[in-house]
C-alpha cells in the first residue's frame, strides 16, 4: 500500500512532462528549418545560385507574412557541386546535426536517386526542385519525396507532340550519359513513334556530364545526316556543345530540339550566338505566363538579385510554396501528417507560372510543358520564344495504369 503513493506521482510526473513537451513543441519559438543544397559552383554553378536566391525571397515573404503556422522559417544553404559523396554528408548533416523539418534539393538527378533513398528510410520529406528524372517518381518513388517540376517524361512527351507535325522522320540524341538523358530519350522515342509510324532512330551519342570537346560527337551528326535531333544536354554542356557547332554550321544543316533548351543558364551566355529556330522547351521561362503573380514575381526577383529568374529559380520558389501550402493543410510538422494531407486529395498551390497540382500516386507535380523556337530578342539581349505552345498535362504525365505497370516491372527485375 505505501508504494501506491509513490507510483502514482511517478505517474502523473510522466503524464505532466509528457505533456509539457508537447504543450511546448505545439507553442514552440523554435524556427521551421529547410536544408537547401544544390550545385553552387563550377560550370554549373548558376543552377544552386538561382535556387539559393529563390529560397532567400520565398522566405522573405513568408516571414513577413507570419511564417509558417505562427513559426519563423529559416534554410540552411550547402554546395553539393557535382559530388555524391559530399550531397550525402550534407544530407546526413541536415538530418543529424542541423535537425531541419524539410530538404529541397539537389540539382543532377543523378545525386538525387540515392539521397532519396536515404531521404525515405530517414522519413525526411525531400523536394525535389531542380532534379528531373522520371525515375525519381516512377520506380524509385518514395513516401518522403515530392517532385514540383515537370520531369524528363513529360518534357520528351511534350516534345513528341510538338515535334510531331513537323517533317522531321530520322532522329538521333545527344545526351549526358547518366539516368536523366537516357529517360529522355527514351520516353521522347516511345511517344513519338507512337504518334508518328514513319519515323526513324538513326543514332545515340552519349558524351559525359561536363564534356569539354563535342568534336567528334558533330562530326558523328554530320556523318549520320539525321533529319534532327534529340538533345537533353542542359546548362553549360549545351553552351558549349551549341558554341562548338556553330563552327561546323550544324544548326543550318540538321534541325534540333532541346527539352531544357529555355533555360536562361544557355539562353544568356550563348546571346546573339544561340541560333534561330532551334526547338526548346521551358520548365518556366519568365515572360510567361502574362499574369499578375508573374509580373510581380519577376519584378521581384529583378529587384533583388538584378537578374532575371531562371527556372530553377521559380521551381525552387514554388518549392518552398508547397511545403507551406502541405504544412498547413496538415496543421503539423510530423512527416506521416502531411503526406496523409497530401495523399487525402490534390493538392493545389498558387506559383508564378500557374496553379500546381500534386498527385497522391506518385507524388509528382501535374503541369503543362511550354515549347517554342529561338529568336534573338535585342530587348533582352538574349535569345527569347517564338510560336510559343502550351502542352496540355493530361496528354503528358503517366496514367495511373501505367505507374502501376512500370512499378511491377521494376519489381519484377529486382527479383531476377
Amino acid at each position: 500500500m505505501k508504494k501506491f503513493p509513490v507510483l502514482a506521482f511517478v505517474l502523473i510526473m510522466i503524464f505532466a512532462i509528457t505533456f509539457s513537451i508537447e504543450a511546448s513543441d505545439k507553442g514552440s519559438d523554435e524556427p521551421i528549418k529547410i536544408g537547401v543544397f544544390f550545385v553552387a559552383s563550377g560550370p554549373m554553378g548558376g543552377y544552386g545560385k538561382h535556387g539559393f536566391q529563390a529560397v532567400k525571397m520565398a522566405l522573405e515573404e513568408i516571414n513577413a507574412q507570419g511564417g509558417i503556422l505562427g513559426k519563423r522559417v529559416e534554410a540552411i544553404y550547402e554546395d553539393t557541386r557535382l559530388n555524391l559523396e559530399r550531397a550525402t554528408e550534407i544530407v546526413k548533416k541536415f538530418i543529424d546535426v542541423d535537425k531541419v523539418d524539410f530538404i529541397i534539393g539537389p540539382t543532377s538527378s543523378g545525386i538525387a536517386a540515392p539521397i532519396s533513398k536515404m531521404t525515405n528510410e530517414r522519413k525526411k520529406i525531400l523536394v525535389l526542385t531542380q532534379a528531373a528524372a522520371n525515375s525519381l517518381t516512377d520506380e524509385n518513388f518514395g513516401r518522403y519525396q515530392f517532385s514540383v517540376l515537370s520531369n524528363a517524361l513529360m518534357h520528351s512527351r511534350s516534345g513528341a507532340y510538338y515535334m510531331a507535325s513537323k517533317p522531321f522522320k530520322r532522329w538521333m540524341v545527344i545526351g549526358p550519359n547518366y539516368n536523366y538523358g537516357h529517360e529522355s530519350w527514351a520516353a521522347f522515342k516511345e511517344k513519338i513513334k507512337e504518334l508518328r509510324n514513319d519515323v526513324e532512330f538513326v543514332g545515340e551519342l552519349w558524351p559525359k556530364l561536363m564534356e569539354t570537346d563535342y568534336t567528334p560527337y558533330i562530326e558523328k551528326i554530320l556523318d549520320v545526316k539525321p533529319d534532327a535531333v534529340w538533345s537533353p544536354l542542359w546548362g553549360m554542356d549545351a553552351v558549349n556543345f551549341i558554341r562548338q557547332g556553330l563552327k561546323y554550321k550544324l544548326f543550318e544543316k540538321i534541325a534540333f530540339a532541346f527539352p531544357d533548351g529555355a533555360a536562361l543558364e544557355t539562353l544568356i551566355p550563348l546571346g546573339k550566338d544561340m541560333p534561330e529556330g532551334i526547338y526548346v522547351a521551358a520548365r518556366y521561362f519568365f515572360l510567361t505566363p502574362d499574369s499578375e503573380r508573374n509580373r510581380a514575381f519577376v519584378k521581384g526577383y529583378m529587384e533583388r538579385y538584378n537578374e532575371y529568374p531562371d527556372y530553377m529559380a521559380e521551381e525552387t520558389y514554388a518549392g518552398v510554396y508547397f511545403i507551406k501550402a502541405a504544412v498547413e493543410r496538415a496543421q503539423s510538422l510530423d512527416p506521416d501528417k502531411i503526406v496523409e494531407a497530401v495523399e487525402r486529395e490534390p493538392l493545389a498551390w498558387e506559383t508564378p507560372e500557374g496553379w500546381k497540382i500534386m498527385r497522391k500516386e506518385d507524388h509528382s507535380v501535374v503541369e503543362d510543358v511550354v515549347w517554342g523556337e529561338t529568336k534573338f530578342n535585342e530587348k533582352y539581349g538574349f535569345a527569347t520564344l517564338k510560336n510559343v505552345q502550351s502542352i496540355q498535362a493530361e496528354e503528358i504525365c503517366r496514367t495511373k495504369d501505367e505507374l502501376t505497370h512500370v512499378r511491377e516491372n521494376f519489381e519484377k527485375r529486382l527479383k531476377k
